[in-house]
């Protein structure tokens, strides 16, 4: 069954990826064609008369009547698209709506169309045939993509629309079918609203998974939670996993497989690759906030491959993993993007040049239109004329309580300056009242000391920046203060999905302005349920 479903997958991909890979030699016609049919499929809706699409003759023409804009610019025509109104994004209905989550700014929904959608399934046919090719382990057992808990009613609705996709794996096209064939835990789980059901039903089919091969999430924290699950409640869940493999297997066999679990799962010692003997590759963000705990995962399945992303959002499939060299492939094929450089020009994808940065913009089939998304990504090489990028952090996210400006890239340049192991997850967060000041938050393996010595050593390093340096001089900034948390990350986790957002796709953020002060209440109070 394993074999005849990735035989399925290997042929239905294999013509896609013909097509995109001859296409990286001429970037500059690809991503004109892309950007020609957008503009003229979607003159007519309001978003285009009113900015006047049917001028846009060029790449060059469109950059000079669309304005780049936040979702703040794109809500009067999202308030109509929620209300029930066409055309006014895109000709195309609206399928479903999605409800994005992170580190910089309140919840917001983007709208998805076939063409939006496609444009994801563009990216992931040509990345499994590429992977099958260099990977071909991954065929030699089942696989699990992550499924998050949806945490609200499955038939929840935001005006006119459904909220999230009707169907699992709705990205991955004809390929549907042999995905759910594959998958180690069953798509129902999906649907229940309960995280402490959701995790348990979860970490009981993984435990019984003994050929996984493949695991395909987001972030690398999504697993990781995962992992301090089975650890932390390994007695009672190889207890209820023995009771019902005993139910189809041999006592033998049950016997090793529980035997092999309790070893791999029993403290400091216990190896977990031991769990899944064929696990070939894990796929997650390996990049900027997330590269700490990817490493943490390369150390406990120190035999598997572990392949980066690339960056996908709610709001756009920009790049994923394919072909030889650092950094990965622009889908270009999957949307229009421009790219902002330290000058405030605006860039097209054939003008980029290798080590520099850009922020970056995008136009895709779902309706948004150069839609700056404040990611910030390196330009590490190329294949072909095809830029290959690598995610290195948000823009804009900045706290500023005293007109310090603080960065997420900054505080992580001063936390790794200062020792803290990207492997032990730190967070920093700003507080104003009732006397402005940072706070440092990290995971509780080491000592109070050695934690309170470290915000020592960070406050120094925080100096580096003149603003902050004069802040604290001068007492407008307090003291930063240093606490050891134990679950750190599960904290703001749970935290956050209280709040709506979806675990799956979850950045774990370096810094944390004032507006999150009540995750801030929730730490002080050490709210068990938290």
């Amino acid at each position: 069954m394993v074999t005849e479903a990735w035989a399925r997958i290997a042929a239905e991909t294999a013509a896609a990826e013909a097509g995109f890979r001859a296409r990286l030699g001429d970037v500059e016609a690809t991503q004109r064609a892309v950007l020609r049919r957008l503009v003229d499929a979607n003159a007519a809706t309001v978003f285009g008369s009113d900015h006047n699409f049917a001028k846009a003759s060029s790449a060059e023409a469109f950059r000079d009547l669309v304005p780049i804009g936040d979702y703040e610019a794109f809500s009067p025509y999202m308030d109509r698209v929620i209300g029930g109104a066409e055309n006014v994004l895109t000709v195309e209905p609206v399928r479903f709506l999605e409800q994005t989550g992170g580190s910089s700014g309140g919840s917001k929904y983007i709208p998805y169309t076939d063409t939006g959608l496609q444009a994801f399934t563009d990216c992931l046919y040509p990345w499994l045939a590429d992977l099958i090719r260099r990977r071909p382990g991954v065929t030699q057992g089942h696989s699990y993509f992550s499924l998050s808990p949806i945490g609200r009613d499955a038939n929840e609705r935001v005006g006119a629309h459904r909220l999230g996709s009707p169907v699992p794996f709705a990205y991955f096209g004809a390929l549907r079918d042999s995905l759910i064939e594959l998958s180690a835990v069953p798509m129902e789980l999906r649907l229940l609203t309960d995280f402490a059901a959701w995790q348990r039903q979860t970490c009981l089919r993984l435990l019984a998974a003994e050929d996984l091969a493949l695991i395909w999430v987001w972030s690398p924290t999504y697993l990781t939670e995962i992992l301090r699950a089975l650890r932390r409640d390994a007695g009672g869940l190889l207890r209820e996993l023995a009771s019902s493999l005993g139910a189809t297997q041999p006592a033998d066999a049950v016997r090793r497989r529980i035997a092999t679990l309790e070893a791999a799962l029993g403290g400091a010692e216990g190896k977990l690759s031991a769990i899944w003997p064929r696990l070939d590759t894990i796929s997650c963000w390996t990049d900027a906030s997330s590269s700490g705990f990817a490493a943490e995962l390369q150390a406990q399945f120190p035999e598997a491959f572990i392949q980066s992303k690339g960056l996908m959002s709610t709001e756009a499939a920009v790049s994923f993993p394919h072909g030889d060299g650092a950094g990965c492939i622009l889908a270009s094929q999957s949307g229009f993007f421009e790219f902002v450089d330290d000058n405030a020009g605006s860039l097209f994808a054939w003008q980029l040049e290798a080590g520099r940065s850009y922020r970056l913009i995008v136009t895709t089939g779902s309706g948004l239109y150069r839609y700056d998304t404040r990611d910030m990504v390196e330009v590490t090489g190329f294949t072909g004329d095809t830029p290959r990028l690598r995610f290195i952090g948000r823009a804009g996210m900045v706290s500023d309580l005293c007109g310090e400006k603080l960065t997420e890239a900054f505080v992580a340049r001063c936390l790794d300056e200062v020792g803290v192991d990207r492997r032990t997850y730190a967070l920093l967060v700003a507080v104003a009242t009732p006397h402005p000041h940072y706070r440092l938050f990290v995971e509780a393996d080491a000592s109070g000391q050695a934690v309170e010595l470290t915000g020592e050593s960070l406050d120094h390093a925080l100096g580096a920046n003149p603003q902050y340096e004069y802040a604290r001089r001068i007492g407008q900034l307090g003291p930063l203060r240093a606490a050891g948390i134990d679950d750190l990350y599960g904290r703001l986790k749970r935290h956050r999905l209280k709040c709506g957002t979806s675990i799956a796709g979850m950045k774990p953020p370096i810094l944390l302005s004032q507006s999150d002060a009540a995750f801030l209440a929730a730490l002080d109070d050490r709210d068990p349920v938290l």
